[in-house]
């Protein structure tokens, strides 16, 4: 794979871009989390544990006529594995930190590009 120098490296190491922010924020790319369930563990339990516990890393601030400013936040999504290998990467499974409506429920690039926040 190309990055973003045009030098071949393996995907793990290229460099992501992302656009500059619609508000003059610094948004950075997201981090996806993909969970498989082994053993006691419940995803379904572990998730919401998880989002309370990192809210101040992706919470963005609520301003002036409702939107959300990013500025400094990292996206973060999740999957479980047994539902991207039943779907594919293009099915909604993903769950974005701080969205509203049903974890799981998004493709991965309405989750990437943003939308609507509940944060």
């Amino acid at each position: 794979m190309k990055d973003t120098d045009g030098r071949e490296r393996p995907m793990w190491r290229t460099r992501w871009t992302v656009p500059q922010g619609r508000y003059g924020d610094a948004p950075h790319p997201p981090v996806l989390l993909v969970f498989n369930r082994i053993g006691e563990r419940n995803p379904n339990r572990t998730v919401p544990h998880l989002m309370e516990l990192t809210r101040h890393l992706w919470q963005g601030e609520r301003q002036r006529g409702g939107h959300h400013l990013y500025d400094r936040k990292i996206p973060i999504i999740a999957v479980g594995l047994n539902q991207l290998r039943e779907h594919g990467p293009a099915g909604p499974v993903f769950a974005r930190f701080g969205r509203s409506g049903v974890p799981g429920g998004a493709t991965a690039g309405s989750t990437a590009a943003g939308g609507e926040a509940d944060s």
